[in-house]
């Protein structure tokens, strides 16, 4: 049985998603079969940031300024709906969750 997967529209600042699609072909090269490198690259970075929150560890959330560039990304279901359902306790826009997230992601806090 195949996970279902949702499309997720982000507006991120500019030149974001092309840093985490060169972040999915660095952790892909020499791999037989690429596909699906980004969906893994955005999944595990929001997974990275929901468990932070699990574990009551304090993120800060900074407003998302500037020019943004709209992507969609496809992540699966349960995923999604556990980044929906962090969205109104936390008062965030998916913008500000996904690029904190990324930023995390790209340049992990120190300690982590």
């Amino acid at each position: 049985m195949t996970a279902t997967t949702e499309k997720l529209g982000l507006f991120l600042p500019q030149g974001l998603h092309e840093q985490m699609v060169e972040a999915a072909a660095q952790r892909l090269s020499g791999r037989k079969t690429p596909r699906g490198g980004v969906r893994l690259v955005y999944e595990q970075a929001f997974n990275d940031l929901l468990e932070a929150l699990d574990a009551g560890q304090i993120v800060a959330f900074p407003a998302v300024r500037g020019a943004k560039h709209r992507t969609s990304v496809r992540v699966s279901g349960l995923l999604c709906a556990r980044i929906r359902g962090r969205l109104d306790p936390l008062n965030l826009k998916l913008t500000d969750f996904a690029s904190t997230a990324i930023v995390r992601f790209l340049h992990p806090p120190e300690g982590a």
